[in-house]
């Protein structure tokens, strides 16, 4: 703490538009607690590392910062929470790269699903989350009491994820509930589904249509390839804090939702308005 100076959580979640922002408080223990939950990958690792690690020098307050956001690959958010909290009066305050899933949890802003992924309250399944710490001490909010570290009571008897997934790489039938990770990860890179999008469609006929297509159709997985997609002509290039960048600006790239649509979980009835790729 720097001169047990403190800050107002109120003053703090005020500079955050609520139409598109929703904010969470975590203790210094939650924050550890999040610390230590294991995540599969770092690849928009953005910000001081919580993450798979023993020892922590310091572990601090912090908030939880969730950004309604639809597009698939687009972490935009961690530069625009950014520039709100550069443009206030605060200061002594440091992005957080940790278990964002648990932190939201932690924070009584989301739920877990059984596709593995995190509900939140106010945006659904369309939204992106960050984590900011803070040096001085932050006067929190009433901590939530209803925080519920077992999977979504809506997930309760619904099979739907895991019957959508264009892969089979959801396994909830029974418990322990558990994602292959590399077939859901392969599919949104490199996926050849007629309806549902992917990396690989994207970068073909925006970046690179010249490459043929029996090339194309030949990149299957990322273990697989000698090289990953290249964004580097055009005007595109690959940020990978954000996303991919058209003359240095955001674009959004689409990929596989299929286990975040169904009627019983979000807005859009099973099926999802891709656009043509």
């Amino acid at each position: 703490m720097s001169d047990n100076k403190k800050v107002k959580f109120s003053n703090i979640r005020a500079l955050f538009p609520e139409d598109k922002w929703d904010v969470g408080f975590l203790t210094k223990e939650q924050l550890q607690i999040c610390a230590y939950s294991p995540i599969k990958g770092k690849p928009q690792q953005y910000g001081a590392d919580f993450t798979n690690n023993i020892h922590f020098l310091s572990l601090t307050n912090s908030i939880v910062l969730v950004r309604h956001s639809p597009d698939s690959w687009d972490y935009t958010n961690y530069k625009e929470a950014d520039d709100i909290l550069e443009g206030s009066s605060l200061n002594d305050w440091f992005p957080i790269y940790t278990n964002y899933k648990v932190a939201t949890i932690l924070s009584g802003l989301g739920v877990r699903a059984k596709n593995s992924l995190i509900h939140s309250y106010k945006f659904g399944f369309d939204m992106k989350i960050f984590v900011v710490g803070f040096d001085d001490e932050i006067t929190p909010p009433s901590q939530p009491t209803d925080v519920d570290l077992n999977y979504w009571k809506k997930c309760d008897g619904c099979p739907d994820c895991r019957v959508a997934c264009p892969v089979g790489a959801i396994h909830n039938e029974d418990e322990p509930y558990w994602l292959d990770s590399s077939k859901c990860d392969d599919f949104i890179g490199f996926g050849d589904h007629p309806k549902v999008p992917s990396i690989k469609k994207f970068w073909h006929k925006y970046v690179y249509p010249e490459v043929p297509q029996e090339i194309v159709d030949k990149m299957q997985s990322h273990m697989e390839l000698e090289r990953e997609l290249s964004f580097d002509t055009k005007g595109y290039s690959l940020d990978m804090q954000v996303g991919v960048l058209k003359d240095g600006k955001p674009v959004p790239v689409p990929f596989c939702r299929e286990c975040q649509v169904q009627p019983r979980c979000s807005k859009w009835n099973g099926d999802y308005p891709y656009d043509p790729v």
